[in-house]
C-alpha cells in the first residue's frame, strides 16, 4: 500500500522551494567598487541611462530618479536636459550638469542580456489516486524559460571628473522597465548609502 508523504517531507519540500526562489532574487549585485580616497557623500545625481530605445531610456531615468528622490537624494533625468540620443560633446555634458546643480553623474548601461532554460517540476493535481510518494517521484519535468540582464552602473564625481563608485548587477526576469528599474534602484541605492557615496 502506498503511503502519503509525511508532514515533515512536505515541510522540507516547501523549504527547498523557498530556497530556490531566494536564489533567483530579481536583482543581485555581482561586484562593486568604491574609490578609497573618496571622502564624503554626494547629494544631487544626474541620472543617465544608456539605451537603444529612447522610450526605455526615459522610463529608466524617470524611475531611478524617482527612487533617488524618495530616498532623500535630489535627482535629474538626463533626457530632460539632453533629449537627443547618440554621442554627446563632453563640454556640453559638463555645462548641462553644472547648470543642473548636480555633483554626481550616474551612468547605467547594458552589458549583457541572456535567455536560458531552467528545469522545474509539474505535480499532478491533488486528489489523484496515486498521490503519495509515487506522485512526487513520477512528476514530469518541465522547462522554465528565464531572462537574465547584466548592467553596469558607474557614479562619477562632477568636481574631480573621476569614477568614485561602480557596480555590476543582474536582473532576473525583468518584466517591464519601470518595475525592473525600481527593484534595481532599491538595491543599488542601499549599497551606495552603505558605501558612503550617497
Amino acid at each position: 500500500m502506498l503511503q502519503q508523504p509525511s508532514t515533515k517531507s512536505r515541510v522540507l519540500a516547501l523549504l527547498a522551494m523557498t530556497a530556490c526562489l531566494a536564489a533567483c532574487a530579481p536583482v543581485k549585485i555581482q561586484n562593486s567598487w568604491k574609490d578609497p580616497e573618496f571622502g564624503g557623500p554626494l547629494r544631487k545625481v544626474f541620472v543617465v541611462g544608456i539605451a537603444r530605445s529612447d522610450t526605455n531610456r526615459r522610463l529608466f531615468e524617470d524611475s531611478f530618479s524617482r527612487s533617488l528622490q524618495n530616498a532623500g537624494n535630489p535627482a535629474i533625468s538626463s533626457y530632460t536636459r539632453i533629449p537627443e540620443t547618440g554621442p554627446i560633446d563632453r563640454e556640453r555634458v559638463r555645462e548641462v550638469v553644472t547648470m543642473a546643480g548636480a555633483d554626481a553623474v550616474m551612468v547605467t548601461r547594458l552589458v549583457r542580456a541572456e535567455r536560458g532554460m531552467q528545469p522545474g517540476y509539474a505535480l499532478p493535481a491533488a486528489g489523484t489516486r496515486f498521490n503519495g510518494w509515487y506522485r512526487e517521484a513520477a512528476a514530469p519535468t518541465v522547462i522554465n524559460q528565464y531572462d537574465l540582464v547584466t548592467l553596469e552602473t558607474t557614479l562619477w564625481d562632477v568636481k574631480s571628473e573621476k569614477i568614485i563608485w561602480s557596480a555590476t548587477s543582474e536582473i532576473f526576469n525583468p518584466n517591464d522597465v519601470p518595475t525592473a528599474t525600481g527593484e534595481l534602484a532599491k538595491v543599488l541605492i542601499a549599497k551606495m548609502r552603505k558605501d558612503g557615496v550617497l
